[in-house]
């Protein structure tokens, strides 16, 4: 017998209290004290898991209220005799049968909720019901409940109920949940009238009509159905909160008068206009791109293929779109250009294919593209209007293709070049645009038939693996063909016309803006620059000046990397800096010095004579103070890495064997297979992410051996298999799982970076040379398997050997892999050491879900002090960059410094001390906190080896705060 439950009685007893709570007290049966306690109104024995009798309650006449949830009980006849019940929750228990309630006519409040009843028939005189919960049970018939006027709840969800036909009458009725059920047809509600909530979500309905005349609807649960009009809600003017994600609604115009709405959900629809939505979006009802379910008033948009507000806007903040339709007004015009990407290998026939749709003649001595050539093609549409193709033509040559990822996007139309001559790589160009474009429409041409009449593909197979390919088109450039490239122009029309980007409306304002970069002469010019000029058209408010540049960016009307704030050259003619790129990636110096780049060679290889263009084109001037801003744009492509000062490693024009022997005594073999599709971009972008591990001069062009010791016990040989599409991983060490979870880490943010690109990672399975997909087995493990059939080895072996054989099994605990963010507050001065800190806590950031903020991350535009405040308040742990100039700076020390020290004393925050750079601080509260590492950084004989004790300072003190958030989840 339970103690607890014991003393809570005989407290009871004492008392004569009418409310009496022996919920989860681990009760078997209940005590025979129970039945002294005549007086109770209200009794729970809720959460007793193994009570399965309820007998002795037939005595307690005066009982109202009860709770026997989550029990083992089965019968109810206990009951019957209990006159003055009026609450019975029995949800979660082995109920089968209502009929010892049949008599309860005082009966209000009935929760049978996760039960095994099917038949209500026993309720059907219990008129004074008034909240009925019967939902994950199998019933199947509401008519038993049709004469219960009083009936004010219903929830039949998760039932096989199929017919609402038996609440017609039911007038008082104003709460109804029949979501995830049979019903199809919501007729039978059209009458009542005091309907406030309903949820028929997850069910076959498709018809709102019947709740056009329900003006007290606040509340109305629509998603996941066949409903694709919502114009039967257009006069429900009381209605609060609509959710009708993943329906086929496209149209949100019979919503615009409805100004008391406050929380609408349409993710994952067809909706591509917010305007009918302006009112409210404007009164500050904040347009969110991700679902949160929280109570706040929100617009939530996740995944709607938008135009108006363009998806960037949605994504970037509630803010930007509020300023994207204050600056909208009623002047907003279709922007009506388009990004069109030319792909294909070289000598493809690109250029010829855009000079045709320019109307220009085919030149038979075209030479070959280096770099990009933009080209704008007028098409008239069918009202008269025209519409700007941006034809964009890439140069095709393989080592180019590492900066396609910064310029193809999913705001694109893209066409895909076969050379019908010797081309047979449909497929890697395909897999090529789906990466960056993800299902941006595609037209593929098979180019010079002229040459290969009997040039074939298999049309309907490709088809069917890539449904973005809008058609294909044989044609040749050459005389005698224009049937042909008619058809083509035709059809890329079509694509024009129809895209949306062409469609997306532009503010006025905004227009005149994009119109002056089009036109732009200049090759660059600072950030100031373009303020100046975006408010000179009416462009004034900061948050929008930043929203129109990347848009702008997206378009590809100009380039703007904000990484690279300390240059004054922010934004670029697309053309000036990408041909300055190309022109270094195909430098004959850097080819004869195998990829080795000198700061020296700079301007040689950027005036190149081969480079020069025609005396009648654009010629591009590259001063040498602009020099070395290509060198840092290759640095944010991820082209390159530093091997010393003034001299950068290019990956791709690396030797293509090691120089010297490569050891090949692994104890871990791990592979990364890309199976179909594997960017020739993807391993120099991992060499250059990872080139701060890469042990000395082994590096080659499709390899590379890392080794760190101060950081990583273990070794590593990561090779590229292009042919094979594999990426190798071969580790030893103590450390080399961790090593190698580090590394995988790393290829993911690359992978992360492309629309769609899928690989599967392959762990090696002992005793052969065999694999075995390593999602696979996470996802058995967390079914509740623990072994797994092995093929090779004809028996059976354990997941959890095998998985962890790889990784340290806290990987794979989703609780110790809780996100901690940090806040680090520094002084300006020691900005150069702050980028050191990032780069020492990269296997922390990798491995540990640690997130850095700094002051660096607020966008232009933003205010920066609400924004730091904000970030302040939110983080887990804040990191102070100690010096003499942080203890000196009054912002530092002040306003971050003493608001952290307060919430690191409430235990709300950890507060870490980095010794920097030396400092009297003896007798400043920031001194009595630990810091790291023992000794000052910079005074240091070895400073790598001191920023490595911060990082594994800074690991327990994550798991610390870990610890913290799993005990408040658990409390939540």
């Amino acid at each position: 017998m339970s103690e607890e439950a014991l003393e809570r009685i005989a407290e009871n007893i004492l008392k004569r209290s009418t409310h009496l709570d022996l919920s989860r007290c681990s009760l078997t049966v209940l005590p025979p004290e129970l039945l002294e306690c005549v007086w109770l109104t209200e009794l729970d024995i809720s959460g007793n898991w193994d009570l399965d009798d309820l007998s002795p309650l037939a005595a307690l006449s005066n009982l109202q209220t009860l709770d026997c949830g989550i029990t083992s009980i089965s019968d109810l006849s206990p009951l019957a005799t209990l006159g003055n019940l009026q609450t019975l929750k029995c949800v979660g228990t082995n109920i089968s049968d209502l009929s010892p309630l049949a008599a309860l006519s005082n009966l209000q409040t009935l929760n049978c909720s996760s039960t095994t009843i099917s038949d209500l028939s026993p309720l059907a005189a219990l008129n004074n019901l008034q909240k009925l919960e019967c939902w994950n049970t199998t019933i199947s018939d509401l008519s038993p409940l049709a004469a219960l006027s009083n009936l004010q709840t219903l929830n039949c969800s998760q039932t096989s109920t199929s017919d609402l036909s038996p609440l017609v009458a039911l007038s008082n009725l104003q709460t109804l949940r029949c979501n995830s059920t049979a019903i199809n047809d919501i007729s039978p509600l059209a009458a009542l009238s005091n309907l406030q909530t309903l949820n028929c979500s997850d069910t076959t309905i498709s018809d709102l009509s019947p709740l056009a005349a329900l003006s007290n609807l606040q509340t109305l649960e629509c998603w996941y159905t066949n409903i694709s009009d919502l114009s039967p809600l257009a006069a429900l003017s009381n209605l609060q909160t609509l959710y009708c994600r993943h329906t086929n609604i496209s149209d949100l115009s019979p919503l615009a008068a409805l100004s008391n709405l406050q929380i609408f959900d349409c993710s994952d629809t067809n909706i591509t206009d917010l305007r009918p939505l302006r009112r409210l979006i404007q009164q500050g009802i904040p347009v969110k791109w991700e679902t949160d379910f929280s109570d706040d008033p929100s617009i939530f948009v996740e995944d709607c293929p938008l135009i108006c507000p363009p998806p960037e806007i949605a994504r970037d903040s509630p803010e930007a779109v509020r300023d994207y339709f204050d600056e909208l007004s009623t002047d907003g015009q279709p922007l009506n250009e388009v990004k069109v990407l030319f792909l294909g290998e070289a000598s493809a026939g690109k250029t010829s294919l855009v000079k045709r749709l320019r109307g220009l003649a085919l030149d038979p001595k075209e030479s070959q593209t280096h770099g990009i050539r933009i080209c704008p093609v007028p098409f008239t549409m069918d009202d008269g209007g025209q519409v700007l193709a941006h034809c964009w033509d890439f140069g095709g040559q393989e080592v180019m293709h590492a900066t396609h990822q910064f310029f193809l996007s999913e705001r694109s139309i893209y066409v895909l070049l076969l050379n019908a001559r010797n081309d047979d790589q449909a497929e890697k160009w395909l897999k090529h645009a789906e990466s960056f474009g993800g299902l941006s429409p595609v037209l593929v041409v098979l180019n010079k038939i002229d040459e290969n009449p009997s040039f074939q593909l298999e049309c309907k197979t490709l088809q069917a693996k890539y449904p973005q390919i809008v058609g294909f088109y044989r044609l040749s450039c050459a005389i005698g063909y224009e049937p042909e490239l008619q058809a083509f122009t035709s059809a890329l029309r079509t694509a024009i016309v129809s895209s949306a980007t062409r469609r997306t409306p532009f503010p006025s304002t905004w227009l005149a803006v994009k119109n002056h970069f089009v036109e732009m002469t200049e090759d660059y010019i600072d950030t100031s620059a373009y303020q100046t000029i975006a408010a000179r058209y009416g462009v004034t408010k900061p948050l929008s000046q930043t929203v129109l540049l990347q848009f702008l960016h997206d378009l590809g009307v100009v380039i703007n990397f904000r990484h690279l704030a300390c240059f004054d050259t922010h934004i670029l003619n697309p053309l000036w800096l990408t041909n300055g790129v190309y022109r270094v990636i195909n430098s004959t110096v850097l080819a004869e010095q195998l990829g080795v780049l000198n700061e020296a060679d700079l301007t040689a290889i950027i005036n190149d004579s081969r480079y020069q263009e025609p005396a009648d084109a654009r010629q591009f001037v590259y001063p040498p103070n602009k020099l070395l801003y290509i060198v840092r744009v290759m640095q944010e492509f991820e082209l390159r890495f530093m091997l010393k000062p003034q001299t950068y490693c290019v990956p791709q024009l690396l030797r293509a064997e090691p120089t010297a022997a490569i050891p090949d005594d692994w104890a871990l073999q791990f592979v990364c297979d890309f199976r179909q599709f594997l960017p020739s971009s993807v391993f120099p972008r991992l060499m250059v992410k990872l080139h701060d591990y890469i042990d000395g001069p082994h590096y080659w062009r499709s390899g590379m051996l890392l080794a760190k010791p101060l950081v990583f016990a273990a070794r590593a040989l990561v090779r590229w298999d292009k042919e094979e599409r594999k990426i190798w991983v071969s580790v030893s060490g103590e450390e080399r799982r961790r090593f190698l979870s580090f590394i995988r880490a790393t290829l993911r943010e690359i992978v992360g970076d492309f629309a769609k690109l899928a690989y599967e990672e392959l762990v090696p399975i002992p005793e052969c040379d065999g694999f075995e997909d390593y999602d696979y087995l996470v996802t058995a493990e967390q079914a509740g398997e623990q072994e797994v059939f092995i093929k090779a080895l004809k028996k059976r072996v354990k997941i959890a050997d095998l998985l962890d054989g790889v990784e340290e099994p806290s990987r794979r605990n989703a609780d110790l892999q809780l996100p901690v963010n940090a806040f680090v507050s520094y002084a300006h001065a020691d900005l150069e050491h702050l980028k050191t800190l990032h780069k020492a806590l990269a296997p922390l950031i990798r491995l540990e879900s640690l997130t850095l903020w700094d002051d660096r991350c607020i966008d232009a535009g933003s205010e920066w002090l609400p924004e730091i405040k904000l970030q302040l308040q939110q983080a887990d742990v804040v990191l102070c960059l100690v010096s003499p100039d942080f203890v000196g700076s009054d912002f530092c020390y002040l306003e971050e410094f003493t608001v952290a020290l307060a919430a690191h004393q409430r235990q709300e925050q950890v507060v870490v001390p980095i010794c920097l750079r030396a400092t009297d601080w003896d007798g400043l509260p920031l001194a009595a906190i630990q810091g790291f590492p023992t000794e000052w950084i910079m005074s240091a004989a070895d400073k790598d080896a001191a920023w490595v004790q911060v990082s594994r300072a800074l690991r327990p003190v994550l798991d610390k705060v870990r610890a913290r958030k799993v005990l408040e989840k658990n409390k939540g």
